[in-house]
């Protein structure tokens, strides 16, 4: 599989993160897959993925023209037009990480992460989470994102990257037990 990693940039493609997303949500994926493949717990928008990715491109995995992955790319000023990570941006900014209070500080979010069953076992986020890295560690020191405790596949997916968990919550709205997640881009 000749899997290439680039930044969404196509209405085509935008339209292709959301469904591979409807395809790996958890109230649509039987439990078994959920726990050995992962899932994930929301599915966007298209006019608010179409202005997250405008106001900063989303990372996305390619085969020829079909998207088999993508790295959602989240600025702080969206936190309100996705129900589902609303709860998560407040529970991030009051965070203290090294010290400081994470809001304080320029983070960016990884608003999602899925990858195809086809492109799995191939370390395509990781070579997303590359990319991600390169394109805006300028100007972001942090990468932050949550994780639904019950993925495990996830969480060990981050943490070979280099994210580390630095909080764990039930969320107040949604009842999940979350993991909050950083990548010190300047470690």
């Amino acid at each position: 599989m000749d899997i290439r990693i680039t930044l969404a940039r196509k209405q085509t493609e935008l339209k292709q993160i959301i469904a591979l997303q409807q395809e790996n949500l958890l109230d649509l994926v039987d439990a078994d897959t959920a726990r050995e493949q992962g899932f994930v717990t929301a599915v966007h928008d298209y006019r608010v993925l179409e202005a997250m990715n405008s106001a900063a491109a989303s990372v996305i995995a390619k085969e020829g023209t079909k998207v088999v992955g993508y790295a959602l790319t989240m600025l702080r000023q969206f936190a309100d037009d996705v129900p589902a990570l609303t709860e998560l941006f407040a529970r991030q900014d009051n965070a203290i990480h090294r010290g400081q209070r994470l809001g304080d500080q320029g983070y960016l979010v990884m608003g999602q992460l899925c990858v195809a069953e086809a492109a799995r076992g191939q370390r395509v986020a990781d070579r997303m989470y590359k990319y991600m890295r390169s394109c805006y560690s300028l100007h972001y020191p942090y990468l932050v994102t949550a994780i639904d405790a019950r993925n495990t596949r996830s969480q060990r997916v981050h943490e070979r990257v280099g994210f580390e968990v630095f909080d764990r919550f039930t969320g107040t709205t949604s009842g999940k037990d979350w993991l909050l997640v950083v990548w010190n881009w300047r470690d």
